[in-house]
């Protein structure tokens, strides 16, 4: 079951140190943050996948499952995660509140509001892009490669 596990087009872990914060992230290599023990999001909680905007639709179940971890609160300094494709990290980004004072140079998903479900968008830097520095993540040709693989590639 684990190796099946492995192979997972897409998921999405929490980092298991909860003292690593959202700036915290750019001291560190992919492979040296411990990850949570089971993903918060995999492949079968996603609807459809929008490349081009990096926008995440889910099922209702995995978005509420969403809306009740982020429901303890965000931390100013965001909560961290690492995108996953086939047991191979992709990338590391942090949840993010709208209530931050502090600038982040990375990728964030912006805690969502909505409960109707509206998509999770993946992006770069807060306040806004040009916070950011440095080369794009979200495009690996490895993680396009296993969502299209996994039919969730949407337009």
């Amino acid at each position: 079951e684990e190796e099946q596990e492995a192979g997972e087009a897409f998921e999405l872990y929490l980092v298991a140190d909860t003292q690593i914060t959202g700036p915290d992230l750019s001291f560190y290599e992919l492979d040296e943050l411990e990850l949570a023990e089971d993903p918060i999001l995999s492949t079968s909680d996603i609807v459809n996948y929008q490349w081009d905007f990096h926008m995440i639709d889910l099922t209702p179940e995995a978005f509420q499952k969403i809306l009740a971890i982020l429901s303890v609160g965000i931390p100013n300094s965001g909560i961290p995660f690492v995108v996953v494709s086939h047991g191979e990290r992709i990338y590391a980004g942090a949840f993010w509140t709208p209530s931050s004072s502090l600038p982040f140079d990375g990728v964030l998903i912006m805690h969502p509001f909505d409960p109707a479900g509206s998509p999770l968008v993946i992006s770069l830097g807060y306040p806004s892009e040009e916070y950011f520095t440095g080369e794009d993540p979200r495009s690996d040709p490895r993680l396009r490669q296993a969502l299209e693989d996994a039919e969730l590639l949407g337009e």
